[in-house]
Protein backbone atom coordinates (compact mmCIF):
# COMPACT_ATOMS: atom_id res chain seq x y z
CA UNK A 1 0.00 0.00 0.00
CA UNK A 2 2.81 2.39 0.84
CA UNK A 3 4.33 1.88 -2.64
CA UNK A 4 1.08 3.00 -4.24
CA UNK A 5 0.92 6.12 -2.04
CA UNK A 6 4.58 6.90 -2.84
CA UNK A 7 3.87 6.61 -6.57
CA UNK A 8 0.88 8.95 -6.31
CA UNK A 9 2.92 11.53 -4.37
CA UNK A 10 5.80 11.37 -6.87
CA UNK A 11 3.37 11.79 -9.79
CA UNK A 12 1.79 14.76 -8.00
CA UNK A 13 5.23 16.31 -7.51
CA UNK A 14 5.91 16.06 -11.24
CA UNK A 15 2.50 17.57 -12.09
CA UNK A 16 2.98 20.51 -9.74
CA UNK A 17 6.59 21.13 -10.80
CA UNK A 18 5.91 20.99 -14.54
CA UNK A 19 2.72 23.06 -14.36
CA UNK A 20 2.63 26.63 -15.59
CA UNK A 21 4.98 28.95 -13.76
CA UNK A 22 2.03 31.22 -12.93
CA UNK A 23 0.58 28.50 -10.70
CA UNK A 24 -0.10 29.96 -7.25
CA UNK A 25 1.45 28.35 -4.20
CA UNK A 26 3.68 26.11 -6.34
CA UNK A 27 6.52 26.11 -3.80
CA UNK A 28 4.15 25.44 -0.92
CA UNK A 29 2.60 22.49 -2.76
CA UNK A 30 6.07 21.10 -3.58
CA UNK A 31 7.18 21.29 0.05
CA UNK A 32 3.97 19.67 1.34
CA UNK A 33 4.17 16.82 -1.18
CA UNK A 34 7.88 16.26 -0.51
CA UNK A 35 7.37 16.19 3.26
CA UNK A 36 4.43 13.80 2.84
CA UNK A 37 6.60 11.52 0.68
CA UNK A 38 9.38 11.52 3.28
CA UNK A 39 6.90 10.67 6.04
CA UNK A 40 5.45 7.77 4.03
CA UNK A 41 8.89 6.39 3.13
CA UNK A 42 10.48 6.57 6.57
CA UNK A 43 7.53 6.06 8.88
CA UNK A 44 5.08 3.93 6.91
CA UNK A 45 6.90 2.01 4.19
CA UNK A 46 9.50 -0.68 4.78
CA UNK A 47 10.92 -1.10 1.26
CA UNK A 48 13.72 1.43 1.78
CA UNK A 49 15.01 0.24 5.14
CA UNK A 50 18.73 -0.25 4.76
CA UNK A 51 21.77 -1.17 6.79
CA UNK A 52 24.55 1.17 7.86
CA UNK A 53 26.88 -0.16 5.13
CA UNK A 54 24.34 0.48 2.37
CA UNK A 55 23.53 3.94 3.71
CA UNK A 56 27.24 4.78 3.90
CA UNK A 57 27.73 3.65 0.30
CA UNK A 58 24.84 5.81 -0.91
CA UNK A 59 26.17 8.86 0.96
CA UNK A 60 29.62 8.34 -0.57
CA UNK A 61 28.37 7.64 -4.08
CA UNK A 62 25.82 10.48 -4.39
CA UNK A 63 28.33 13.39 -4.45
CA UNK A 64 30.63 11.47 -6.80
CA UNK A 65 27.80 10.80 -9.23
CA UNK A 66 26.67 14.43 -9.01
CA UNK A 67 30.25 15.51 -9.78
CA UNK A 68 30.30 13.36 -12.93
CA UNK A 69 27.02 14.73 -14.27
CA UNK A 70 28.08 18.31 -13.46
CA UNK A 71 31.36 17.79 -15.35
CA UNK A 72 29.29 16.45 -18.24
CA UNK A 73 27.23 19.65 -18.38
CA UNK A 74 30.17 22.00 -17.77
CA UNK A 75 31.97 20.46 -20.75
CA UNK A 76 29.05 21.40 -23.01
CA UNK A 77 29.20 25.01 -21.82
CA UNK A 78 32.99 25.20 -22.00
CA UNK A 79 33.14 23.93 -25.59
CA UNK A 80 30.31 26.27 -26.55
CA UNK A 81 32.25 29.17 -25.02
CA UNK A 82 35.37 28.22 -26.99
CA UNK A 83 33.24 28.25 -30.16
CA UNK A 84 31.86 31.74 -29.48
CA UNK A 85 28.76 31.21 -27.31
CA UNK A 86 29.11 32.85 -23.84
CA UNK A 87 25.57 31.96 -22.69
CA UNK A 88 26.61 29.30 -20.16
CA UNK A 89 29.49 31.42 -18.86
CA UNK A 90 27.31 34.51 -18.46
CA UNK A 91 24.79 32.50 -16.42
CA UNK A 92 27.47 31.12 -14.12
CA UNK A 93 27.16 27.56 -15.42
CA UNK A 94 30.89 26.98 -15.93
CA UNK A 95 31.25 26.86 -12.15
CA UNK A 96 31.98 23.72 -10.13
CA UNK A 97 29.61 24.98 -7.43
CA UNK A 98 26.83 22.32 -7.32
CA UNK A 99 24.22 24.94 -6.37
CA UNK A 100 24.68 26.57 -9.78
CA UNK A 101 23.59 23.37 -11.49
CA UNK A 102 20.79 22.12 -9.25
CA UNK A 103 17.06 22.36 -9.84
CA UNK A 104 14.10 20.95 -7.93
CA UNK A 105 12.99 18.97 -10.96
CA UNK A 106 16.27 17.29 -11.92
CA UNK A 107 18.19 17.19 -8.64
CA UNK A 108 15.33 16.30 -6.28
CA UNK A 109 12.32 14.75 -8.04
CA UNK A 110 14.24 12.95 -10.79
CA UNK A 111 16.53 10.92 -8.45
CA UNK A 112 13.54 10.15 -6.21
CA UNK A 113 11.68 8.84 -9.26
CA UNK A 114 14.66 6.80 -10.46
CA UNK A 115 15.09 5.27 -7.01
CA UNK A 116 11.38 4.48 -6.79
CA UNK A 117 11.33 2.82 -10.22
CA UNK A 118 14.77 1.21 -10.47
CA UNK A 119 16.42 1.41 -7.04
CA UNK A 120 19.13 3.75 -8.39
CA UNK A 121 19.08 7.42 -7.23
CA UNK A 122 20.40 8.79 -10.53
CA UNK A 123 20.48 12.58 -10.44
CA UNK A 124 20.84 15.23 -13.12
CA UNK A 125 21.81 18.90 -13.11
CA UNK A 126 19.95 21.55 -15.06
CA UNK A 127 20.88 21.40 -18.76
CA UNK A 128 23.49 23.99 -19.64
CA UNK A 129 21.98 26.73 -21.86
CA UNK A 130 23.41 26.96 -25.38
CA UNK A 131 22.63 29.55 -28.05
CA UNK A 132 23.70 28.20 -31.48
CA UNK A 133 23.16 31.65 -33.04
CA UNK A 134 26.47 32.69 -31.49
CA UNK A 135 28.38 29.99 -33.35
CA UNK A 136 30.29 30.82 -36.52
CA UNK A 137 29.15 27.52 -38.04
CA UNK A 138 26.05 26.48 -36.01
CA UNK A 139 25.46 23.07 -37.63
CA UNK A 140 29.07 21.97 -37.23
CA UNK A 141 29.69 23.57 -33.84
CA UNK A 142 26.56 22.11 -32.22
CA UNK A 143 27.99 18.67 -33.01
CA UNK A 144 31.17 19.44 -31.06
CA UNK A 145 29.12 20.77 -28.17
CA UNK A 146 27.01 17.60 -28.17
CA UNK A 147 30.07 15.34 -28.21
CA UNK A 148 31.76 17.16 -25.32
CA UNK A 149 29.65 15.65 -22.53
CA UNK A 150 29.90 11.98 -23.57
CA UNK A 151 33.62 12.48 -24.33
CA UNK A 152 34.25 13.64 -20.75
CA UNK A 153 32.34 10.63 -19.39
CA UNK A 154 34.29 8.24 -21.61
CA UNK A 155 37.56 9.81 -20.41
CA UNK A 156 36.66 9.32 -16.75
CA UNK A 157 35.35 5.82 -17.45
CA UNK A 158 38.73 4.88 -18.91
CA UNK A 159 40.60 6.62 -16.09
CA UNK A 160 38.69 4.82 -13.32
CA UNK A 161 38.96 1.54 -15.24
CA UNK A 162 42.73 1.99 -15.42
CA UNK A 163 42.89 2.57 -11.65
CA UNK A 164 40.65 -0.43 -10.91
CA UNK A 165 42.51 -2.77 -13.23
CA UNK A 166 46.03 -1.61 -12.40
CA UNK A 167 46.32 -3.49 -9.11
CA UNK A 168 46.89 -0.28 -7.14
CA UNK A 169 43.76 -0.97 -5.09
CA UNK A 170 44.04 -4.35 -3.33
CA UNK A 171 41.27 -6.90 -3.81
CA UNK A 172 41.36 -8.05 -0.20
CA UNK A 173 40.49 -6.52 3.16
CA UNK A 174 38.82 -3.17 3.73
CA UNK A 175 39.61 -1.94 0.20
CA UNK A 176 36.36 -3.47 -1.09
CA UNK A 177 34.57 -0.14 -0.61
CA UNK A 178 37.13 1.69 -2.78
CA UNK A 179 36.78 -0.96 -5.48
CA UNK A 180 32.99 -0.71 -5.20
CA UNK A 181 33.12 3.07 -5.63
CA UNK A 182 35.41 2.73 -8.65
CA UNK A 183 33.06 0.14 -10.13
CA UNK A 184 30.07 2.43 -9.65
CA UNK A 185 31.90 5.40 -11.16
CA UNK A 186 32.86 3.36 -14.23
CA UNK A 187 29.26 2.21 -14.69
CA UNK A 188 27.86 5.72 -14.12
CA UNK A 189 30.18 7.27 -16.72
CA UNK A 190 29.54 4.43 -19.16
CA UNK A 191 25.77 4.81 -18.84
CA UNK A 192 25.91 8.62 -19.05
CA UNK A 193 27.92 8.40 -22.28
CA UNK A 194 25.78 5.61 -23.74
CA UNK A 195 22.41 7.12 -22.83
CA UNK A 196 23.31 10.62 -23.99
CA UNK A 197 24.53 9.39 -27.37
CA UNK A 198 21.05 8.08 -28.22
CA UNK A 199 19.95 10.30 -31.18
CA UNK A 200 16.66 11.43 -29.64
CA UNK A 201 16.18 15.06 -28.59
CA UNK A 202 17.11 16.54 -26.18
CA UNK A 203 19.92 13.98 -25.70
CA UNK A 204 23.40 14.77 -27.02
CA UNK A 205 23.12 12.28 -29.86
CA UNK A 206 20.39 14.43 -31.40
CA UNK A 207 22.91 17.29 -31.70
CA UNK A 208 25.02 15.06 -33.89
CA UNK A 209 21.99 14.39 -36.09
CA UNK A 210 21.20 18.11 -36.25
CA UNK A 211 24.62 18.67 -37.77
CA UNK A 212 24.33 15.78 -40.19
CA UNK A 213 20.72 16.01 -41.41
CA UNK A 214 19.49 18.39 -44.14
CA UNK A 215 18.24 21.73 -42.73
CA UNK A 216 14.50 20.91 -42.88
CA UNK A 217 14.87 17.58 -41.08
CA UNK A 218 17.25 19.15 -38.56
CA UNK A 219 14.66 21.85 -37.78
CA UNK A 220 12.00 19.18 -37.17
CA UNK A 221 14.37 17.44 -34.79
CA UNK A 222 14.98 20.68 -32.88
CA UNK A 223 11.24 21.32 -32.56
CA UNK A 224 10.61 17.80 -31.33
CA UNK A 225 12.53 18.12 -28.05
CA UNK A 226 9.49 17.92 -25.76
CA UNK A 227 8.04 15.00 -27.69
CA UNK A 228 11.43 13.30 -27.55
CA UNK A 229 11.69 13.76 -23.78
CA UNK A 230 8.26 12.21 -23.30
CA UNK A 231 9.22 9.31 -25.57
CA UNK A 232 12.41 8.71 -23.57
CA UNK A 233 10.54 8.58 -20.26
CA UNK A 234 7.90 6.26 -21.72
CA UNK A 235 10.58 3.99 -23.18
CA UNK A 236 12.54 3.83 -19.91
CA UNK A 237 9.45 3.09 -17.81
CA UNK A 238 8.15 0.57 -20.36
CA UNK A 239 11.51 -1.19 -20.42
CA UNK A 240 11.61 -1.31 -16.61
CA UNK A 241 8.10 -2.73 -16.35
CA UNK A 242 8.00 -5.21 -19.24
CA UNK A 243 11.64 -6.17 -19.82
CA UNK A 244 13.79 -5.08 -16.90
CA UNK A 245 16.50 -2.42 -16.97
CA UNK A 246 19.14 -4.94 -15.86
CA UNK A 247 18.34 -7.26 -18.78
CA UNK A 248 18.93 -4.40 -21.22
CA UNK A 249 21.99 -2.70 -19.76
CA UNK A 250 23.81 -5.44 -17.87
CA UNK A 251 24.95 -7.34 -21.01
CA UNK A 252 26.29 -4.04 -22.40
CA UNK A 253 28.11 -3.28 -19.12
CA UNK A 254 29.61 -6.80 -19.07
CA UNK A 255 30.74 -6.43 -22.69
CA UNK A 256 32.50 -3.12 -22.03
CA UNK A 257 33.96 -4.56 -18.81
CA UNK A 258 35.56 -7.33 -20.81
CA UNK A 259 36.84 -4.91 -23.47
CA UNK A 260 38.45 -2.82 -20.72
CA UNK A 261 40.18 -5.94 -19.39
CA UNK A 262 38.42 -5.83 -16.02
CA UNK A 263 37.26 -8.76 -13.92
CA UNK A 264 33.70 -9.60 -14.99
CA UNK A 265 33.25 -12.06 -12.11
CA UNK A 266 34.10 -9.35 -9.57
CA UNK A 267 31.58 -7.08 -11.30
CA UNK A 268 28.84 -9.69 -11.04
CA UNK A 269 29.61 -10.30 -7.37
CA UNK A 270 29.52 -6.58 -6.53
CA UNK A 271 26.25 -5.98 -8.35
CA UNK A 272 24.70 -9.03 -6.70
CA UNK A 273 25.40 -7.71 -3.20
Amino acid sequence: MSRVVEGILIAALWLVTTARRQMRYRRTAQVILLVALIVVVFFVGSDYQTGVASLTTILLVAPLVLTMVILHEISHGWVAFQLGDPTAKNRGRLSFNPLKHMSFKWTVIFPITMYYLFGVPLMMPKPVPINPRNFENPRKDIMWVGLAGPAVNIFFMLFFAMVLGSGIVPTQGDWWLVRLLLTILIIVNLMLATFNLIPIPPLDGSRLLIGLLPPKQALLLIRGQRVGLGFIFAAVIGTAVFVGIDRVFFPWIKFVWGVLGLDVIELENMLAE
